[in-house]
């Protein structure tokens, strides 16, 4: 093609520019639009993984923390648990206490004491201490009746139930029917296998 003038011979250049200059900007436009998409997918992977990495940080501190709120309301729940089983223990004995307390005042408890007394009295013959209650000392008189003469009569304030010992000094033995020791060995054995157990 042949160009008559300089005009021609301008638009013409200016046209095949145009041509190169918009085919140079469109891969430019693409190679930007690539460049962009990548960026905005490695920015989202990033988000993801931050947002991943946040979320599994918020989760284990909420882990944590209600790992801490149930440790805590367990053991309130267990002082409480235990707390209840000393209340119902304590009323309990206390129920047992007052029981025996009753019986100690009635004949049967001074029949009781009587028959005890006697057949100690066949195996342990001299040298032995009876020990009573202050509320049994007017007993004593008639518990010593089954003795050799040897024996002896003594008030322990720390018997406070009702019941006896009796200790033979020569043959170091003892033997103890009171009430009081009876109770703190059933509390001991209550404790041990009462399987009131928390947990």
């Amino acid at each position: 093609m042949q160009y008559n003038t300089l005009e021609e011979l301008e638009a013409y250049f200016k046209q095949e520019i145009r041509k190169v200059s918009e085919k140079e900007l469109e891969e430019v436009r693409r190679e930007i639009e690539k460049i962009k998409n990548k960026v905005v997918t490695e920015l989202e992977e990033t988000a993801k993984l931050n947002a991943k990495i946040i979320v599994d940080q918020e989760l284990k501190e909420i882990d944590s923390d209600h790992a801490i709120s149930l440790s805590r309301l367990a053991d309130d729940n267990n002082r409480r648990l235990m707390a209840k089983r000393q209340e119902l223990t304590e009323g309990l004995f206390a129920d047992v206490r007052n029981k025996l307390l009753a019986y100690a005042a009635t004949d049967d408890y001074k029949t009781m004491m009587g028959e005890k007394t006697r057949k100690l009295a066949q195996r342990f013959r001299a040298d032995a201490v009876l020990i009573v209650g202050k509320r049994d000392e007017s007993l004593l008189p008639e518990l010593l009746r089954s003795f050799s003469e040897g024996t002896q009569g003594t008030v322990d304030p720390q018997i406070e139930l009702g019941g006896f010992r009796l200790e033979v000094k020569k043959d170091r033995i003892i033997v103890d029917e009171t009430f009081d020791s009876t109770l703190n060995e059933e509390r001991e054995k209550f404790y041990a296998n009462s399987n009131l157990i928390i947990g």
